[in-house]
């Protein structure tokens, strides 16, 4: 004899299923990989003569490539840098940011070596990349109006320290190759087509184009130097010994701008002309720092601990701080103005939990600072 079922059991039987569905379906999906986003083809709109808008692609619009399932960008470590972008003002001649925007979130991955691309609307910067005990770097683009990201390099090799390539819809990039040499590349803003540009260079960590045909270069060595190399005939001239990382073009002026070392606490920014490869002195660092950028107008901005401060050679006798990252328990290290001056990147990292004192600024600018 079957018992026949009363409404009232088969709807707590039906509600005891979905509520176990419901359990059960967050669990599949927590062990999906994570891949980053990828960035849609750029489009602009162009009017039509009957007044409609249609998309447009650009001449650079990315070619994207499905992530490989097995890439999973993974948490290596301590908490990593991440990048961080805000608007930039002046009122009276100072630098203001505006809220932070965190573009990098989420990754729990290394990111590093913010750089904006000429038209001011994206980021090129490095990544960190692992699969087990493998872990490189490759080079992403993140699109400012968007939000969102793309994966550029997809290589065997690590790359980093992108720079766009003056006149070319291209950029450059140090590979790590398997032998451990790097050297300078180019590549296409898709990713493709990776040459090597100076072959017997092969320790250069770091660089920044002066032209289209000549290039600064940070070689590594004891102590490590700056080269300045011609594209065109493939030759390069040691300027300077017992450098920093960090070096940027000087807006408007035939020179790049490079630090030079003479203890922990003691750097100067120096000049160092395109042309005529004649190194002058600018100003002393804040407290021996050595990250550095540039404003369109010639603005010197230098980031030292949590703080940014800027110096106009116009203007000023001495640094002017401009921001406090310290109540976002931030200490920042690489900077990066937009071309158009409106934007500026920051790697930000956690602040240890007793910051160390900041030195004094040193106010001497023409004196000589040497031992």
């Amino acid at each position: 004899m079957v018992e026949a079922t009363s409404p009232e059991r088969t709807r707590v039987i039906v509600s005891v299923a979905v509520l176990a569905l419901a359990l059960l379906a967050p669990l599949r999906m927590e062990g999906q990989p994570l891949r980053p986003t990828q960035e849609p083809q750029d489009t602009a709109l162009v009017q039509e003569p009957e007044g409609t808008l249609q998309a447009q692609e650009p001449e650079d619009a990315l070619l994207l490539v499905p992530e490989p399932e097995d890439t999973v960008l993974v948490p290596v470590g301590p908490p990593k840098p991440e990048i961080y972008v805000a608007d930039l003002s002046v009122f009276e001649g100072l630098h203001y940011l505006g809220p932070l925007q965190n573009v990098t979130t989420g990754t729990s991955s290394f990111d590093n070596q913010p750089m904006f691309t000429p038209d001011s609307q994206s980021l090129l910067y490095t990544t960190e990349y692992g699969d087990g005990d493998q872990i490189q770097t490759e080079i992403h683009r993140y699109y400012l109006s968007t939000r969102r990201e793309v994966r550029i390099t997809r290589t065997g090799d690590s790359e980093h320290s992108p720079m766009p390539i003056p006149g070319d819809r291209a950029f450059s990039a140090i590979r790590v190759e398997a032998d451990a040499t790097r050297r300078l590349w180019r590549f296409t803003m898709q990713g493709m087509d990776g040459e090597v540009l100076f072959r017997n260079l092969d320790v250069v960590a770091h660089h920044v184009w002066g032209n289209e045909s000549t290039v600064l270069l940070y070689v590594l060595g004891s102590p490590p130097a700056i080269r300045i190399a011609d594209l065109t005939t493939g030759e390069s001239e040691v300027v300077a010994r017992g450098v920093g990382r960090s070096m940027n073009k000087i807006p408007n002026r035939n020179a790049w701008s490079f630090v030079e070392r003479f203890s922990p606490g003691r750097a100067w920014i120096n000049e160092v002309n395109i042309g005529t490869h004649e190194v002058r002195r600018i100003i002393s660092t804040v407290g021996g720092g050595e990250f550095h950028a540039w404003t369109p107008e010639g603005v010197l901005l230098m980031a030292m601990g949590s703080h940014i401060y800027q110096w106009d050679p116009e203007v000023d006798e001495d640094w002017r701080r401009i921001a406090d990252l310290g109540d976002l328990l931030l200490t920042v290290s690489r900077i990066a103005v937009s071309p158009d001056g409106s934007k500026i990147a920051i790697v930000g990292a956690p602040i240890p939990e007793v910051e160390p004192e900041e030195p004094a600024v040193d106010s001497s600018r023409g004196r000589s600072l040497e031992p």
